[in-house]
């Protein structure tokens, strides 16, 4: 696989997953025994946890979009810049829906093998996502 192919394959994983809300097809994208890392404490291991993470993103956050602005490949493994919005209309880790539009930042990277992600450690920017949804204080500007 080369850099193209690795990265028609990571937007087709997310028009599937996303656009067409199909969790189902993550089989298509992911090896069975992935390892994927980190998961919150009591999310399965491997592809059912990524399932259930899928369905929690998807029932939380609608219109959910995603602008990649950089994509490296080397070898197996792939590093991908991301911008996710989407609008709060479902509850998330307690949080009830807000109606807010929410802007993160994601760093996934992931091993490739025989076309499917073996590997996926996945860095979301968690605080500022539970900031713009309310659940904690905004970042103190310094003066």
């Amino acid at each position: 696989m080369n850099a193209q192919q690795a990265r028609e394959l990571y937007e087709r994983y997310l028009t599937r997953l996303y656009v067409q809300r199909d969790v189902e097809s993550m089989t298509d994208f992911f090896a069975p025994d992935v390892v994927a890392q980190p998961l919150p404490a009591g999310v399965p291991a491997g592809l059912p946890g990524l399932k259930l993470m899928a369905r929690v993103w998807l029932e939380s956050f609608s219109d959910i979009q995603f602008i990649i602005h950089s994509f490296l490949y080397d070898q197996d493994m792939v590093a991908v810049r991301l911008l996710v919005t989407g609008v709060h209309t479902g509850g998330f880790m307690g949080i009830a829906p807000t109606g807010r539009r929410v802007e993160i930042t994601d760093h996934p990277h992931f091993r490739l093998r025989n076309g499917k992600v073996v590997e996926i450690w996945d860095q979301l920017d968690m605080l500022s996502l539970l900031q713009q949804l309310g659940a904690l204080p905004p970042a103190v500007q310094a003066a």
